[in-house]
């Protein structure tokens, strides 16, 4: 069988696919100009209950069908098992996104392939997401324009989040009983998704998108509590009571480290690597303080993440002049023991061995707090 054969095939297979789900004749209706229309068009198609469930690309459970167009027109068959969302792409430019649920018949109208423009007609939330659309799309339109000319600065961009994130609320302020306001959500974020969602109407929440935003306030939920966690751990491993487990590391000549060596000295760990971008600014600080505090403190250059031989280049090319070992552990312990969620991260213990201030980040006031510890 030629391949032309097999993809019409499967095409075929996929189409009868959606069709068996159809059980009430819902469908939405593509109405494009006959001229320049593609004889075929393809359809991506999610149930919103998975793209609520969905934590990363793969779990999605994504169908594809590919539909003949045939005078202008195409109908695509509404899934009778819930709530969806259909991508129908019509050419290579315009990809309209469509929402409905079962026993729902929509109307999509192409008015323009180039640029991509069209409405939808046949639903609250259609109808308001194409209102929604109009308003937004000048402004996609405008940064496109400037990024395709290659002048756009960053202020420019600053500049276009903010009016986005202007139109958004401002739809939401003017239309708060609307459906659409959940789709407003999915690109609000930080304080105007939160005062959105603490402020939604009963009917705003009937949306058929809902479900979507809960899960997302529900994921946000379990973020911020294992980060609460996280932050009251490190804070207990940080009082000055707890010891500073003890490791032991190959250093640049091949002979072992240990943190017990440096017993009776102010010590910072500093967990870097050379691909950490903020690791290596950071180099210059840590460099000042390790000489303002010679004879005081000792810094312990802990590398991780890369290969060895990208270690040792790194230590010569940024000449760190420090104590400086390779963490070739792969069960990650000793992260999990000083609490490293991120890169850079610097940790000061003290002469007698305690743990006094774990730092996350190329912070300046970390200087700040290692000089009131060693100037008591």
């Amino acid at each position: 069988m030629k391949m032309k054969k097999i993809l019409l095939f499967l095409a075929a297979i996929l189409t009868l696919a959606a069709c068996s789900n159809n059980k009430d004749g819902a469908e939405i209706t593509v109405k494009m100009p006959a001229s320049g229309a593609p004889n075929e068009i393809i359809v991506n198609f999610d149930l919103i209950s998975d793209l609520a469930k969905a934590r990363q690309y793969e779990d999605l459970k994504t169908q594809t069908d590919t539909l003949q167009v045939k005078d202008g027109e195409v109908a695509i068959p509404v899934d009778s098992r819930g709530p969806a969302r259909y991508i129908i792409a019509v050419g290579d430019n315009l990809f309209a996104e469509v929402y409905t649920e079962p026993g729902q018949s929509l109307q999509l109208d192409i008015t323009s392939y180039n640029p991509p423009a069209y409405t939808v007609k046949g639903s609250a939330l259609m109808e308001d997401i194409t209102k929604l659309n109009a308003i937004t799309e000048p402004l996609d339109r405008r940064l496109n324009e400037l990024m395709l000319s290659g002048s756009i600065t960053p202020e420019q961009q600053q500049q276009y989040m903010i009016d986005y994130d202007n139109a958004l609320t401002t739809f939401v302020k003017q239309n708060p009983k609307s459906p659409a306001v959940i789709y407003a959500m999915f690109q609000l974020q930080g304080d105007s998704f939160k005062q959105t969602y603490d402020n939604l109407t009963p009917e705003a929440k009937k949306s058929i998108l809902m479900p979507i935003i809960d899960d997302q306030v529900a994921r946000a939920n379990e973020v911020s509590e294992e980060m609460q966690a996280k932050e009251q751990a490190r804070a207990e491993k940080a009082r000055g009571d707890k010891d500073a487990p003890n490791f032991t590391f190959k250093n640049i000549a091949g002979k072992d480290v240990s943190l017990s060596d440096f017993r009776g000295k102010w010590v910072v760990l500093d967990f870097w690597g050379t691909w950490c971008g903020w690791c290596v600014k950071g180099i210059p600080s840590l460099k000042e303080a390790y000489k303002q505090y010679a004879g005081k403190l000792e810094v312990i250059g802990i590398d991780c993440n890369e290969p060895e031989s990208d270690w040792r280049e790194g230590v010569e090319h940024y000449e760190l002049p420090w104590v400086n070992v390779y963490n070739n552990q792969t069960d990650g312990q000793l992260l999990k023991d000083y609490s490293v969620e991120g890169f850079p991260t610097k940790v000061i213990i003290s002469p007698e061995g305690k743990i006094v201030d774990i730092t996350t980040g190329e912070d300046p006031s970390f200087y700040d707090r290692l000089a009131k510890f060693i100037n008591g």
